[in-house]
């Protein structure tokens, strides 16, 4: 009996080891760490709380596991079980900010160290070192452009920021400004996740900021309405360098306010550049986007009639307001369009509203083709002209708006 169940627990335990259940024999070992404090004169709270997270290589949660360190900060997770695959996460939560690390496992053998630190509301300690806008498309249609800010920061203090966003006597937390009418405001940072909060001109970051470096982006589009726009942008933490980049391929388009460097090039793509230096906290910088791209009448016309709504209403409605506005003019000057024109009989020939709106039509794409570049200007003149004619009945008399009537 007792050979037979141990048949039995063998059969067993190399079936579940076939369908990839728990082995038998899991690799455990002990994990051993220290927390210290990193603010000068503090001491370690007594019973801290120190968490571990074991994640597989799927990303799933596969374990946890808690320690408590000691008056040294000393402390150890006993029997971890050691995956070659996983992610450790050994972290300690210090006055509701997170202090942590991460490791595989080959670094569960060495000893660990966690600093956390003491904290400050004072949002004048972090230095912003640089601060890029980068200029990523113009949109001539929308008349938008898209911008991403990447900012480097560095907290050299021994103190770490935590924001409160109830303290109105105190700044405690990140600011930035954006151009006017922003939209589609995205951030990202290497920073624990913080509400982000629209204030005055830009957003708030309320996100602790630990002694060291860290990293910040955000991104937004936001408007202009003449080629060339004017703003402030605001530097409320200053920052020892601001640049402006505009990318080679989108021509035509300068920054005044800024000196302009030498053109930098990131992986193959090379950006026209402009730079201020040693901007004090709140100063800012008045910054000038010239030449900016603004779309033709045909442009905005066809890029405000996408609904079908447009071509049962718009279209018959411009229509007859073009040609009502031509007949007017035509009054205004002496010029008075008959109902009929002789043809090559000498016969009269009725030209009526459906003749008439072609001809508005045929002018409408001649515009476009001429706002394309496809029609010399001398042509262009005449054959426009010639239209009008046909519509006012004038001997072919020129148009005195010529190629800027639109």
């Amino acid at each position: 009996m007792k050979l037979a169940a141990l048949s039995v627990s063998v059969v067993a335990a190399s079936f579940l080891a076939l369908l990839g259940g728990p082995s038998l024999a899991q690799e455990t070992t002990d994990v051993r760490g220290r927390v210290v404090n990193g603010t000068e004169g503090a001491v370690i709270p007594e019973d801290l709380s120190v968490l571990m997270l074991i994640t597989g290589a799927d990303g799933r949660l596969s374990g946890t596991g808690q320690a408590t360190a000691d008056g040294q900060g000393r402390f150890v997770f006993e029997d971890v079980q050691v995956s070659e695959d996983g992610s450790y996460t050994v972290s300690v939560d210090h006055l509701g900010i997170f202090y942590g690390t991460s490791l595989d496992a080959a670094g569960l053998a060495d000893d660990l160290e966690l600093t956390i630190y003491e904290t400050t509301g004072d949002a004048s300690v972090i230095e912003v070192k640089r601060q890029v806008m980068v200029i990523a498309a113009v949109d001539e249609g929308t008349q938008t452009l898209s911008a991403i800010e990447f900012v480097q920061i560095d907290n050299p203090s021994d103190r770490t920021l935590a924001p409160d966003l109830t303290n109105v006597e105190q700044i405690s937390f990140l600011r930035f400004s954006l151009p006017p009418n922003p939209s589609d405001l995205i951030v990202n940072s290497d920073l624990p996740a913080g509400d982000i909060v629209s204030i005055g001109a830009g957003f708030a970051l309320a996100s602790p900021v630990a002694p060291g470096p860290h990293s910040i982006d955000f991104s937004y589009t936001f408007p202009f309405n003449e080629e060339t726009l004017s703003f402030r942008q605001g530097l409320v933490q200053g920052t020892e360098i601001f640049q402006v980049w505009v990318p080679e391929v989108i021509s035509g388009i300068g920054v005044n306010g800024l000196a302009g460097i030498d053109p930098v090039n990131v992986q193959g793509t090379s950006y026209r550049a402009y730079e201020g230096t040693d901007i004090p906290p709140g100063q800012g910088v008045e910054l000038e986007f010239t030449g900016l791209p603004l779309p033709g009448v045909w442009a905005r016309f066809s890029d405000a009639v996408a609904g079908a709504r447009f071509w049962q209403v718009a279209i018959p409605s411009a229509l007859g307001a073009t040609l009502a506005g031509m007949l007017l003019y035509g009054l205004i000057w002496g010029y008075r369009p008959s109902t009929a024109a002789e043809g090559p009989d000498g016969a009269s020939r009725g030209v009526g509203p459906a003749e008439k709106a072609a001809v508005v039509q045929a002018v409408a794409v001649l515009d476009q083709r001429y706002q394309q570049g496809d029609v010399p200007d001398a042509e262009y003149r005449t054959q426009r002209a010639e239209l009008l004619a046909q519509v006012l009945d004038r001997g072919g008399v020129e148009d005195p708006a010529g190629a800027d009537s639109e």
